[in-house]
């Protein structure tokens, strides 16, 4: 509409102009839309709006906030006559008032007689419109009364420039049938004034003439009606679903408040559910008459009926439930009675609906020959779905259909209601159903299915709930606790075998099964025994209280066969002879273990002069058939001497082996008589059982661990710069025979170099004969010695023997023991000179080594010659140091390379272990590049002391040498912190 009040404004200036021009010829001056038989057209709203210049107005506005009564909102209603008084003109003025100052805007008030200066006479309303309806008369009204289509109580101008011409908002506050209108005028070109109602703004403006009289509207409206203001500048839309719940009937009731001024002049109010995931419809329900107050929300918003603004609305989706995956609300204001119309919408976030499906099938059993089948099954997609169903499948036979029964009415379950209360009809979702027991398979799977359905045949459109499995072997469990066949005449098993076919096979056998021959060898009546343990590990097996059983298998009159394997098996029947057999049956067959245990034990192994004391137990399931038992034993794995057996009680050994063969009767203690000197190596000891009676033939036998007949240890061996001190004790079988005892002591090449003659010997040691009582004497093994360190070990890394011998010089026949290396009064040199070996002693031989290698240990600054486990030779050195906690010299195992030489840029004699010239042993380091044998004294200082290399290994210059020439490519290299 402004586009086209500007265009009508050019229209009028150039009339202007034209009717001066027509002054001065004497002319007469007519409006541009009044001319009589003029070509100009009226323009249409949207020219108007497209050209409407804008107006100046403030940034920012204040809220305005004349509420004082805290008193609640009248919502709108139809103004009756003579309702426009003084008081209410106040209340007017004093809002248009305190507007104008919040929006910088002064207001002039017509009061019905004097004039507005605005284009000519203003207002003059016989040339005023309505632009959406230009036939209504308009007029003032000083008391309200309805005297014109549009009842003028107040006019209120503002202009938005400082001359006549320019652009003026002008707001009529008028009562058309019986209800209160605020119109809106800002034309400027003379001729008719139009005025817009809210909505012929709205097509125009969307800013500050369409909240100016919305504003307004809101304020006439609240003070035609006595009731007090609020903020009408507030344009939001606030709402909040406090609650909402689902019962089992399928009623959805909803709690929450909808408050928004945009609710004015829209006096119903609905509450309207939706399908959450298609928006189709699902109900309505006018609520205007039912408003829930909410004072809180009117405490938190200042907007119009806020404190009416509740709702608690219910509303039945039954018939909803079962395909709308979720629901939501929409609460409306509207103008419309039927809820349509002109619309402030609040679309709250969508609730998914349960659509969960539950169910339990509490009771499966038999009654009366019939399956008594019990439980429950809830779902709101059943809400749609009257039929219900339970059906009988065969799972091991393809789910073949057994049987379908179309139930009755529903069993009461306030239980499932109570876990449930969202889903429908839970409480009346229980079943009680008997069930013929045509065609049925105990021995199968079965399983229930509970079905509701559209269909009455039970096919159609259904929601199933397939129930866990009973019968069949899936749910057959067992354990067999215990199998004694000690005493070797009698077989008796206990255990428990837990299967609901129970209810149907009520027989109870054990079978004693031959695995190898396929075949029975004897069957008997279980026992019945208690089981609430098992009971309460398998719930769900209904009859696993009376799982447990017993039986005892006579075999005197039975042939078991050693090395075959036999299964016990339980079975349930229905019928009562035989191995049950003749009737339907289910069977546990448990892991087959008869007639397989091997096991022995030797309580005592004892050496005497005499031979051999041996006590213990042996068990062989194969010895059934093979009732001759032996010791026999060892020396080296050859037999020395045998000894027949002669079986005594051993209960103990029942207890732990009590399903092998004759384990109660399993023990022995006997004397081997045999010459001890026979034993000259490792002696076993054999447990045979054989069907021959000399202890050959055809037999089982069970072998020892073997044991060392020479053994000892050094306990002590302390050395001063005088003195040598050695304990230790040393156990042979060979003592007897050699009563001679010698320590000697070898050099490092393996040469002897000295030997001592030990009078202190024979002493007790408890300790030894409790660790090795196979060896003859180990009870008097000790001995001792202590003697002035001669010249000849002096400085020697050395390794002691402690000999046995017949020879009273210490050789002849003799058994010896060896002990680790051992330095004699440091062969290292001090104090440490890199241009000497680092010990006194010779390097060793490398040739006579069996095991050579390096160990560096950059900590210890030492770097180790090493054959085997024994230090060979000791060198000092100087690797890597160390950066953030990490030495320069890698760690690892490396192997020296073949790269070497006698120079390099800085060291002499290198030997290459890593990278091929990268990482080295060398000599300690020149002073200066190619400073051949020149070496830096500083850095010398560091030999033996501290680390600091970038890297490589520096050794003394003699050292070095010696491994460039000595030590061969390939050698491994172990390199340890």
């Amino acid at each position: 509409m402004k586009k086209k009040l500007y265009k009508a404004k050019k229209n009028w200036v150039i009339g202007i102009i034209a009717g001066m021009a027509l002054l001065i010829s004497g002319g007469t001056v007519t409006y541009a839309d009044s001319v009589q038989g003029s070509n100009v057209n009226v323009p249409e709203q949207n020219d108007m709006a497209n050209n409407l210049a804008p107006k100046t107005m403030n940034a920012e506005r204040n809220q305005i906030n004349m509420t004082n009564d805290a008193s609640a909102i009248t919502p709108q209603s139809t103004v009756q006559e003579n309702q426009w008084n003084q008081e209410k003109a106040q209340r007017l003025d004093a809002y248009m008032t305190q507007y104008g100052q919040q929006h910088n805007m002064d207001f002039q008030k017509y009061d019905g007689s004097t004039p507005m200066p605005i284009d000519c006479e203003y207002p003059e309303f016989d040339i005023t419109k309505l632009w959406s309806d230009r036939e209504a008369t308009i007029g003032y009204s000083q008391d309200g009364a309805n005297k014109y289509d549009y009842n003028t109580v107040a006019i209120y101008n503002h202009y938005a420039g400082n001359r006549l011409s320019q652009f003026h908002d002008t707001y009529w506050f008028t009562i058309h049938n019986n209800q209160p209108v605020v119109l809106e005028d800002s034309t400027t070109n003379g001729g008719t004034v139009w005025l817009n109602n809210i909505n012929d703004l709205s097509q125009w403006d969307d800013g500050e003439y369409v909240n100016n009289t919305k504003n307004f509207q809101a304020a006439f409206t609240q003070i035609l009606n006595n009731a007090p203001l609020y903020n009408f500048e507030d344009h939001g839309n606030y709402a909040w679903l406090d609650e909402h719940s689902l019962n089992t009937d399928g009623q959805l009731n909803l709690k929450g408040w909808h408050a928004t001024n945009d609710a004015l002049n829209k006096r119903y109010h609905y509450s309207i559910i939706l399908d959450g995931k298609t928006h189709r419809e699902i109900a309505r329900q006018n609520i205007t008459n039912s408003s829930i107050e909410r004072k809180d929300v009117k405490a938190v918003y200042d907007i119009y009926n806020a404190e009416k603004s509740g709702f608690d609305v219910t509303f039945n989706i039954a018939n909803s439930l079962a395909t709308a995956p979720s629901i939501q609300l929409v609460d409306r204001y509207t103008d419309d009675p039927a809820g349509n119309g002109d619309a402030t919408d609040y679309w709250f976030a969508p609730f998914t609906i349960d659509h969960g499906n539950y169910g339990s099938l509490d009771n499966v059993s038999i009654e009366k020959n019939q399956l008594h089948l019990a439980g429950w099954h809830a779902s709101n997609s059943t809400a749609n779905k009257k039929y219900h169903y339970i059906i009988v499948v065969d799972n091991t036979n393809n789910n073949r259909e057994l049987i379908r029964v179309r139930l009755g009415n529903n069993v009461s379950r306030p239980d499932v209601a109570k876990v449930l209360p969202s889903v429908y009809h839970a409480g009346q979702s229980g079943f009680d159903a008997y069930v013929k027991l045509t065609n049925f398979n105990f021995n199968h799977q079965l399983q229930v299915i509970d079905r509701y359905t559209d269909d009455p045949s039970g096919n159609g459109n259904a929601v199933d709930y397939w129930y866990s499995s009973f019968g069949g072997q899936t749910t057959n469990q067992g354990w067999l606790d215990n199998i004694n066949f000690s005493d070797g005449q009698h077989l008796t098993v206990s255990g428990w075998h837990a299967n609901d076919v129970t209810n149907y096979e009520q027989e109870h056998f054990v079978i004693l099964f031959d695995s190898t021959s396929n075949q029975q060898v004897a069957v008997v009546q279980a026992k019945a025994v208690k089981r609430p343990d098992v009971a309460k590990v398998y719930p769900g097996v209904k009859t696993a209280i009376n799982s447990g059983f017993q039986a005892t298998f006579d075999l005197t009159k039975s042939k078991l066969i050693a090395g075959h394997s036999y299964a016990i098996v339980s079975r349930y029947s229905t019928a009562t002879d035989s191995n049950g057999d003749q009737g339907a049956y289910t069977d546990y067959w448990f892991r087959p273990n008869l007639l397989t245990t091997k096991a022995h034990y030797f309580d005592k192994v004892q050496m005497t002069k005499d031979g051999l004391q041996v006590a213990g137990w042996a068990v062989d399931d194969s010895s059934i058939n093979r009732s001759n038992a032996y010791l026999i034993i060892l020396n080296n794995g050859k037999e020395i001497t045998r000894q027949r057996l002669l079986l005594t009680s051993r209960p103990d050994v029942a207890r732990v082996y009590p399903s092998a063969y004759n384990s109660l009767n399993s023990g022995f203690d006997t004397l081997v008589k045999f010459d001890p000197q026979l034993v000259t190596g490792q002696l076993q000891v054999l447990v045979r059982f054989t069907n021959d009676p000399a202890g050959n033939g055809n037999y089982s036998d069970q072998i020892s661990t073997s044991y060392n007949s020479n053994v000892g240890n050094f306990d002590q061996i302390d050395v001063t710069n005088t003195t040598l001190t050695v304990s230790g004790w040393h156990a042979t079988d060979q003592s007897n025979k050699q009563p001679y005892q010698y320590l000697i002591a070898l050099g490092e090449n393996g040469q002897e170099l000295y030997r001592w003659q030990i009078k202190d010997k024979n002493l007790t040691r408890l300790d030894v004969f409790n660790a090795v009582p196979y060896i003859l004497n180990s009870s008097n093994s000790g001995y001792q010695l202590s003697v002035s360190i001669p010249n000849e070990i002096q400085h020697h890394t050395v390794r002691f023997i402690h000999r046995y011998t017949d020879d009273p010089n210490g050789n002849g026949n003799y058994s010896d023991i060896y002990s680790n290396s051992v330095m004699v009064n440091n062969l290292m040199r001090t104090p440490i000179d890199f241009r000497q070996p680092s010990e006194y002693a010779p390097y060793p031989n490398i040739k006579q080594l069996k095991n050579f290698w390096i160990n560096v240990k950059i900590g210890q600054n030492r770097v180790y010659m090493m054959d085997g486990n024994n230090i060979v030779y000791t060198m000092y050195c100087t690797a890597g140091r160390y950066v953030n906690g990490v030495s320069l010299t890698p760690t690892g195992t490396y192997y020296v390379q073949p790269e070497r030489g006698n120079i390099f840029e800085w060291a002499n004699h290198w030997t290459s272990w890593k990278d091929h010239g990268v990482y080295l042993f060398h000599s300690v380091v020149f002073d200066q590049p190619w400073h051949d044998h020149q070496y830096d004294l500083n850095q010398a200082k560091l030999l033996g002391v501290s680390t600091g290399s970038h890297g490589c290994i520096r050794l003394s210059v003699p050292d070095a040498y010696w491994i460039q020439h000595n030590v061969s490519a390939g050698t491994k290299v172990v390199i340890e912190n």
